[in-house]
């Protein structure tokens, strides 16, 4: 019965996205072509162990320091219920397991954000609330070094539960004709974190992304990329409260 309501809450949630898509959704990107990152800053930094850059247009990440995350944060703190874009690339790792993907509703200072990211040395794809009793969930995916993924991450209301939220995640091949990925799931979050910004995260690991897209209905339109396509992904697999998986 928890799947099915969750079902139909995603199939509504994607059928509006759709349509607010084409209405009153505003889009903000980058495609590091400029070399410009005003836009992005490293949160909590510490220059002895990690470090942002871009190189040939791609921004590329860089911390080996084990148990800490590193990340590189873009937007504002009243974006809430959008979509996440990108294509990224793992290219090194050291002795612990090397972590890579996205925070949504990112309260930087404040605490509290949503993990949607690659474990790759266990084989999973993984989305994670991180606060205190968050919860998460996960499914089995193997990565592969050196080779790009486009990585969708979204946070919608959820359409038949007042004041709860749907968190969807999806990976496939940044190349590929279609638009099948290659693991899609969602979870439903009875008391979400409601709005913040945007994080490429990364740990023990050096990552390059490229062609970040974010997309929701108080985004603003801009960014230094111009348009680019991204095709949306609708598929679904398990489920979570609090968060839980089930």
């Amino acid at each position: 019965m928890i799947y099915k309501r969750l079902l139909l809450s995603f199939i509504l949630l994607y059928l509006l996205g759709c349509v607010v898509s084409y209405t009153f959704a505003g889009t903000w990107r980058d495609d590091f072509e400029d070399n410009d990152t005003k836009e992005w800053k490293i949160f909590n930094i510490n220059r002895q162990v990690e470090k942002w850059w871009i190189n040939n247009n791609e921004a590329v990440g860089e911390i080996f320091q084990p148990g800490f995350w590193s990340l590189w944060m873009t937007g504002e703190n009243n974006w809430s219920f959008y979509t996440v874009n990108c294509n990224v690339k793992l290219i090194d790792e050291r002795n612990d397991p090397p972590y890579f993907g996205l925070s949504l509703h990112d309260r930087g200072e404040e605490g509290g954000r949503y993990a949607f990211y690659i474990d790759y040395l266990r084989g999973f794809a993984v989305i994670s609330k991180w606060v205190e009793n968050g919860g998460s969930a996960s499914r089995n995916f193997v990565a592969e070094k050196d080779r790009w993924y486009q990585l969708t991450a979204s946070i919608g209301i959820d359409p038949l539960e007042e004041g709860e939220a749907i968190l969807s995640f999806s990976i496939k091949y940044a190349d590929a004709d279609d638009d099948d990925p290659l693991v899609s799931f969602a979870a439903r979050d009875v008391a979400p974190i409601d709005k913040g910004q945007v994080g490429l995260a990364i740990s023990n690991a050096r990552v390059r992304y490229d062609n970040v897209e974010i997309s929701g209905d108080n985004v603003r339109n801009g960014g230094p990329g111009k348009p680019f396509a991204v095709k949306p992904q609708a598929k679904l697999a398990t489920s979570w409260g609090k968060i839980k998986d089930r």
